[in-house]
């Protein structure tokens, strides 16, 4: 369930993020509402990802509430950490000196590229999970389900 729509939902990320690409700098109204169906869908795709990431930890803490505050707690600083890393560089890295400069494709690039490399390690991290669930033993006490010796038995 999680992992569908998790891969739902970086499927509707990648949908907006291609759309972003290949926007040409609008000169009509209707040229306007295709930034506006990216950003829908950029909007869309990126709660998604964030509540089912949410969803996710959850299940990783299970039964061991005691620490689930601090796991949340460290994951809300983590999470504003890197994005204003990610504005710091953003803007250090900003190539335009002048206003009047025309720099419409460093942040078409930066708005496309950043979401799509952060997409792909959010794919990688599930393919990864998905290999860990798999392959985990799942014990209660002494007894285990789906461990080598009982599939050998």
């Amino acid at each position: 369930g999680r992992n569908i729509t998790y891969l739902v939902a970086l499927v509707v990320l990648a949908g907006s993020l291609i759309l972003l690409y290949y926007q040409k700098p609008p000169n009509s109204t209707s040229e306007v509402i295709g930034v506006y169906e990216a950003m829908v869908l950029l909007g869309i795709g990126g709660t998604i990802l964030y509540v089912t990431s949410l969803s996710m930890v959850a299940d990783l803490i299970g039964f061991t509430v005691g620490s689930s505050a601090f796991v949340y707690g460290v994951m809300s600083f983590a999470d504003k950490l890197f994005n204003g890393l990610a504005v710091q560089i953003a803007q250090a890295l900003h190539p335009c000196t002048d206003a009047r400069q025309n720099c419409g494709t460093y942040y078409r690039q930066l708005l496309v590229f950043v979401p799509a490399g952060a997409a792909l390690v959010a794919l990688v991290s599930l393919i990864l999970l998905a290999l860990l669930v798999t392959t985990k033993k799942h014990c209660r006490g002494t007894v285990c389900v789906g461990s080598v010796e009982e599939d050998q038995a």
